[in-house]
């Protein structure tokens, strides 16, 4: 776990290096999908943030140009909803989601690297997957 100075670092690091101007929002919202990892509604992430640090409109924006720049990942773990993370190329991953009180869990084990080198053998390049499964949590099963 990178500590706060790490996370500052890697940030400012991260924006300059996909042409990004270095400014207080993206410096914030990065930096909590770096911390907290996600996945966050664009909703969540402005509620995280320190209150007056900026509008939510650019929150968006932000968002946006990281989704552009490949920064972040975008997925749709709720009906018409977007979720935000940290594009991170040295953590694969994939969701869980309660149906019933919409809870995301993170797993790591993944079976679909067979399949991606098959792929490769055939001559596919720049091959990426997202797994996502909904279930109900064991909470929601007592309550």
């Amino acid at each position: 776990m990178l500590l706060s100075h790490e996370i500052e670092l890697k940030t400012a690091l991260l924006l300059k290096e996909k042409g990004l101007s270095v400014t207080a929002p993206r410096k914030l919202i990065l930096s909590l999908l770096l911390k907290e990892h996600g996945p966050f509604s664009a909703e969540e992430i402005f509620r995280r943030l320190p209150k007056h640090s900026c509008d939510q409109a650019t929150v968006y924006r932000c968002l946006n140009q990281f989704v552009e720049t490949e920064l972040v990942n975008t997925s749709y773990l709720e009906k018409d909803m977007v979720h935000f993370e940290y594009n991170d190329p040295d953590h694969h991953h994939h969701h869980i989601v309660c149906r019933i009180c919409k809870k995301i869990e993170s797993f790591h084990d993944c079976l679909l690297d067979k399949i991606e080198n098959n792929l490769i053998k055939k001559g596919y390049k720049d091959i990426h997957h997202r797994l996502e499964f909904f279930g109900i949590c064991e909470k929601c099963q007592q309550g």
